[in-house]
């Protein structure tokens, strides 16, 4: 049981357009997915988020069906639909006899509070190994699971641990330190979804000439660390108070200058559609 919920009037599947009302997505284990933000009606990342979803597909059997058939399929659900904030997921699923279908839909979705920029928000380890971390690849039962333990605990996220007690992800979100060398600290490439807002904050770091370790983690190091935060489509980059029972600096000037270029980073790149 899939825990979004499909928003608008109208979805897009293999190019037609169909009503949301009675409309249940199959999210099976063949399911490969992105979810691309949507500011003042225009994509924010999209081509990323296309060579991505190319990514996730290769070598699964499953043909992907182009960028100019995707932003094809978006472009009729912007038309369709009285929208101009929020989330959309792009779903591609394998069939029988190697058809592919592709959907697109706005989904619902949760933007951090002005507070929670100021203030940092709360989070918990949560055991989980994902088996390919570098595909984004739906998984219903894990999806469920975490989205439970999120809601039952009262915080904005679950950050992954492996079975070693190291960090490595948040469920939907990837996850950064610094430490007391002024150094960014964050799960090598190979061991988490290459997020892109986390592409985009390792490049500010190369050219503001901040040290970056990629490296995993242990939670008995992170009383070691200073600061914390998350990066990702909905939270860009978001301060951490706590993380279990260590609590962290919101304020780090380290992180304020990240938050900041990340902000100039999103107004270039934002596609009108068309």
């Amino acid at each position: 049981m899939s825990i979004f919920r499909i928003l608008g009037e109208k979805i897009i599947i293999d190019g037609t357009m169909a009503d949301v009302p009675g409309f249940r997505p199959d999210m099976s284990a063949d399911t490969y997915y992105e979810v691309v933000r949507l500011i003042d009606g225009r994509f924010l990342f999209l081509q990323d988020h296309l060579d991505r979803l190319k990514h996730s597909l290769s070598g699964s059997g499953t043909e992907y069906p182009g960028d100019v058939n995707i932003r094809k399929y978006l472009m009729l659900l912007l038309h369709h639909n009285d929208l101009y904030n929020g989330n959309i997921r792009i779903c591609i699923q394998g069939k029988p006899g190697g058809k592919t279908h592709t959907s697109c839909y706005f989904i619902s979705y949760f933007y951090p509070e002005a507070t929670m920029y100021t203030e940092g928000v709360k989070l918990l380890t949560f055991p989980h190994v994902r088996p390919n971390p570098g595909i984004k690849k739906w998984d219903d039962k894990f999806r469920v699971s975490v989205g439970n333990f999120i809601r039952d605990q009262g915080i904005y996220e679950a950050v992954l641990m492996n079975r070693e007690k190291q960090v490595t992800e948040g469920s939907r979100s990837n996850i950064f330190f610094i430490d007391r060398q002024d150094r960014l600290v964050t799960a090598p490439g190979h061991a988490v979804l290459p997020g892109i807002t986390r592409k985009y904050v390792l490049q500010i770091c190369h050219e503001e000439g901040i040290k970056v370790a990629e490296r995993l983690v242990h939670v008995d190091e992170l009383n070691g660390m200073t600061a914390c935060f998350l990066s990702g489509t909905s939270p860009r980059i978001l301060p951490v108070r706590q993380l279990d029972s260590v609590l962290f600096s919101v304020g780090h000037p380290l992180l304020s200058l990240l938050m900041q270029r990340f902000e100039y980073v999103i107004q270039t790149n934002l596609e009108a559609p068309g």
